[in-house]
């Protein structure tokens, strides 16, 4: 019976990984590759083992709405207990994300979501046409009327109307370790954690900031919306918050490595800290984005892989440690690891950034999609709206041609969804600098 864990530091970019979690024992991958840019694709692929492209979730349709059974779904029906913690707004039950979870917390304010007697605020907020306080008003008579209990749900959707939803004190490492210390975790358990320590606002416990708290970036790649960006300030604040995330996060590994006989360390994506002019994360697949920290802890595992991998090994390999069948396009990372050529994408603008630009000319620009090619050898080269853009130590031949034929091997679903958020998970983003 293994127990395997899976803990994404969402946002941490490799090169302060690298700086910062020196402790962190493990097998650590220096080419390991996210399949995009931001928090929902690459979670899409970490999830079902397929490109964000091939389940039609990504920006333009950000509900985990896909045909294809998730990882929890099938270590679920295997026997396993699945647990998750997520302090990620876009990963929770709201977008579908806690398929195949038996166990899926979030921020005690937020528990309402886990409450089946209490009202679906979540499903409501799908279906309804409202918005404002007439939205409200015709939940409150919904919940009158539908089978729930009334009181707890009307203090819920008192809640989500009044509160800013900043319920993540830094970004959920504190309640992540609290409801790790209360679970009696036994055999054949997988969790899943998301965690948002080094995700915009950039806020840490006082004895780690060096700087005051930056101002959000309010960008889209190198597109400033605002009054720009302090670059050193921002960049100040960010590595403050991995200092912290990196202490935190030792002290939750030793929880977890109590009860589980791997953990899996990642990123989803990095962060542009001023590169190319580009901050945040919502545009582009450069390798500052794509090109994330990987770690597998257990079973005297140890030294550090070159090879070529991505999000995809990681859902492969849970699948084997869990001796569970599967189809993904992954390979497992436990041993004799063969490295291959790996697509990175970029599915154009989410809803909320398209409404930055408003009637600006740009915005057909920034909304194209754009691909990234890792090689075998130490190479990535990516498209940017300033034409090809190439890293690493070596070069190949024709790396376009290389990504026009890896996009011709995926069966692609179109999909492109009314992705309209309801007004309180709107909030939600906002406070994380999206919307």
């Amino acid at each position: 019976m293994t127990n395997i864990a899976v803990v994404v530091l969402d946002t941490l970019r490799k090169d302060t990984f690298d700086e910062h979690f020196g402790w962190l024992p493990g097998r650590r991958f220096e080419r390991a590759y996210s399949t995009a840019n931001w928090t929902v694709p690459a979670h899409a692929s970490l999830f079902t083992g397929r490109y964000a492209s091939e389940v039609g979730v990504h920006a333009k349709n950000n509900y985990l709405d896909c045909s294809e059974p998730t990882l929890a779904e099938r270590l679920r029906d295997s026997g396993y207990k699945t647990r998750a913690f997520s302090a990620n707004t876009n990963v929770t039950g709201h977008f579908d994300f806690d398929r195949g979870f038996t166990d899926f917390r979030v921020p005690e304010k937020f528990e309402y979501m886990n409450d089946k007697t209490v009202f679906d605020w979540r499903e409501f907020s799908r279906n309804t046409s409202t918005s404002g306080v007439e939205k409200y008003l015709r939940g409150v008579y919904e919940c009158f009327i539908s089978d729930c209990a009334t009181l707890p749900s009307l203090k819920a959707g008192l809640q989500l109307k009044r509160d800013r939803n900043d319920a993540v004190e830094y970004g959920g490492a504190l309640e992540a370790q609290t409801e790790i210390e209360e679970i009696d975790f036994g055999g054949r358990e997988f969790l899943f954690l998301n965690l948002m320590e080094a995700h915009e606002p950039y806020r840490a416990p006082a004895k780690y900031m060096t700087v005051e708290e930056p101002s959000m970036t309010n960008a889209v790649g190198d597109r400033q919306f605002g009054d720009g960006v302090d670059a050193e300030q921002t960049t100040q604040a960010y590595k403050d918050c991995i200092r912290y995330l990196s202490d935190i996060y030792q002290e939750i590994f030793h929880l977890l490595d109590e009860h589980f006989d791997y953990i899996i360390t990642l990123s989803d994506h990095g962060e542009m800290l001023g590169e190319h002019g580009a901050w945040g994360h919502e545009h582009g697949v450069f390798n500052e984005l794509t090109n994330v920290p990987l770690c597998i802890s257990g079973s005297e595992l140890s030294g550090t892989c070159t090879e070529t991998v991505n999000l995809h090994d990681v859902h492969q390999t849970v699948l084997d440690l869990a001796g569970v069948d599967g189809s993904s396009r992954g390979e497992s990372l436990l041993e004799n690891v063969e490295g291959r050529e790996i697509l990175t994408e970029y599915m154009g603008l989410t809803s909320w950034s398209e409404r930055r630009f408003d009637a600006d000319r740009e915005f057909e620009k920034y909304d194209r999609t754009l691909h990234g090619y890792a090689a075998t050898v130490d190479y990535y080269g990516c498209e940017t709206l300033d034409g090809f853009q190439e890293y690493g130590s070596e070069r190949v031949n024709n790396p376009q041609k290389r990504i026009e034929q890896l996009l011709s091997e995926l069966d692609v679903r179109d999909v492109n969804s009314d992705n309209e958020i309801p007004d309180e998970v709107k909030q939600q983003l906002e406070d994380l600098g999206y919307a």
